[in-house]
């Protein structure tokens, strides 16, 4: 019976395969590491064939381990964005692609900036602001420096299309995907040709436009040979961050997750996008599934900020966590607790990398405010577990003047494997957090999305089924008392350093 998925998820450093059987359960992971160029200041290239060659590599390897060729129903792709690659009229790719963390758009980004308001940007686009990475500045980029490569271009594309065409054939844009390219409307699903007259890019350079759930074709015969699938469909897929939030349930208007990572991503399900009920503007992209948005704010710090502090306060306890065989987060949550996670003094302002969400101020910086001489490295772990937390409140709270997200939060993450860190939000968020059974919520999310659109599941509501709560967290009285004494005074510090106008 052909019932099984097979999914490809191209992170930032790494791409990863994974195998689901009819029941989404995860038979195989595979995965391979990225090795980026970097030929001059702010570039980073990848060389486009790699993409597809170690997709093949992974899959085959997959589907011959398990001995699964003749069961697998569908392929389908997520992951990054704003990675953009050239083709040619013969579909041939030309140069390296530019990463989506690539920035040598900055002159570019200013121009945009001159003749867009921010106010039309995010009505058009719904991302919150203008930044070298979208493939609009990266293209005015190209036409710029390269004016022959821009000349010979037929298509520019973005990574996902450059997988899916390779798997079937079918070159087609996905509009979760587009929606970081800086050139689509995300309300009328097309292309904005005013951006892109004001970039100065032809619009027929650009590839037509399609859906998470479209079914692109068969397997072409050279992929199907490279896998070792002899007939199966592909299916389109979507962004990574779309992908994640149908893997946690996250598929009903008033839903929210937050994964606390590297950095903090909260997932807030919508209706439809009204840039004007947001105080502040908020990333809003076109859900995984048709009829409804995802809001996304975003924070550039969070589980980094905890590796900073091992590496910089941690380094012999590192060497006495390998001993016992466990590693230094475990170590740390254990002798925070064993101190019964006392409310410090400290108070740590996460913006070590700026402050985007709820407010827009990439220029604040991070703070460590009441050390004294009693203070010790395990409580400046813990204080910056609190403010990851407290940020995390700032954007729910953000969230909930607009109406949204009334009911428990869903976490994911790296995050989500900490019962300290996940009681300490639920305390000072004043809600329930819940965490999953399935830690990796994006493969899976892209795997049901996958699984919607060949049939196998009959409807959205077979989705729940897949996905179980595993724990729950509610606030404890007195800690959130004493811990809304302590988020006030966070609030106060960034007022009064100038982080807030």
């Amino acid at each position: 019976m052909k019932d099984k998925i097979l999914v490809l998820d191209y992170g930032t450093t790494a791409l990863k395969a994974v195998l689901y059987d009819g029941s989404f359960n995860a038979l195989s992971v595979k995965s391979f590491e990225f090795c980026y160029t970097y030929p001059a200041p702010n570039f980073i290239e990848y060389n486009a064939q790699n993409y597809i060659g170690a997709a093949y590599r992974l899959l085959s390897e997959i589907v011959c381990e398990q001995n699964c060729a003749d069961e697998i129903a569908a392929v389908s792709v997520t992951g990054q964005a704003e990675t953009l690659i050239c083709l040619d009229a013969d579909a041939q790719v030309l140069g390296n692609a530019v990463v989506w963390t690539d920035t040598r758009a900055q002159e570019e980004t200013e121009y945009l900036s001159q003749h867009i308001t921010p106010e039309e940007y995010y009505a058009v686009t719904g991302i919150s602001g203008l930044d070298p990475v979208i493939p609009l500045a990266k293209i005015m980029w190209i036409k710029k420096h390269d004016p022959e490569l821009y000349e010979r271009c037929d298509k520019f594309v973005m990574l996902h299309d450059y997988v899916v065409w390779k798997l079937s054939g079918v070159l087609r844009g996905e509009v979760s995907v587009y929606a970081c390219s800086g050139y689509l409307d995300i309300r009328k699903k097309e292309y904005c040709r005013k951006f892109l007259d004001i970039a100065n890019i032809d619009i027929n350079k650009l590839p037509p436009l399609s859906t998470p759930e479209q079914i692109m074709g068969k397997l072409t015969p050279e992929s199907a040979q490279a896998i070792g699938v002899p007939d199966a469909v592909v299916v389109n897929g979507m962004l990574d961050q779309c992908a994640s939030a149908i893997g946690a349930g996250n598929i009903t208007p008033g839903v929210v997750c937050e994964t606390t990572g590297t950095v903090l991503a909260i997932a807030a399900t919508l209706s439809e996008f009204e840039p004007e009920h947001f105080p502040s503007p908020v990333i809003v992209l076109p859900h995984g599934l048709s009829g409804r948005y995802l809001a996304l704010p975003y924070c550039p710090t969070a589980g980094i900020l905890l590796k900073w502090c091992k590496d910089n306060f941690l380094l012999a306890d590192m060497q006495e966590c390998k001993k016992s065989g466990k590693d230094i987060y475990t170590c740390l949550n254990e002798e925070i607790e064993k101190r019964g996670a006392p409310i410090t003094d400290i108070i740590v302002l996460p913006h070590f990398n700026g402050y985007l969400s709820p407010v827009s101020n990439p220029d604040a910086r991070g703070v460590i405010y009441g050390l004294g001489l009693d203070s010790d490295r395990y409580q400046l772990a813990h204080a910056v577990m609190e403010g990851v937390a407290f940020l995390l409140r700032e954007n729910l709270e953000l969230l909930g003047r607009s109406g949204i997200g009334k009911g428990s939060l869903i976490s994911l993450g790296g995050g989500a494997r900490s019962d300290l860190w996940l009681q300490l939000k639920s305390d000072i968020c004043h809600t329930e957090i819940v965490t999953m059974v399935n830690e990796e919520s994006t493969s899976l999310g892209c795997a049901l999305g996958a699984a919607l659109a060949v049939g196998i599941l009959k409807n959205e509501d077979e989705i729940y089924k897949y996905i179980g709560i595993k724990n729950r967290y509610t606030p404890i009285a007195e800690r959130q008392e004493k811990y809304q004494q302590k988020y006030e005074k966070y609030l106060e510090l960034n007022r009064r350093l100038g982080f807030w106008d």
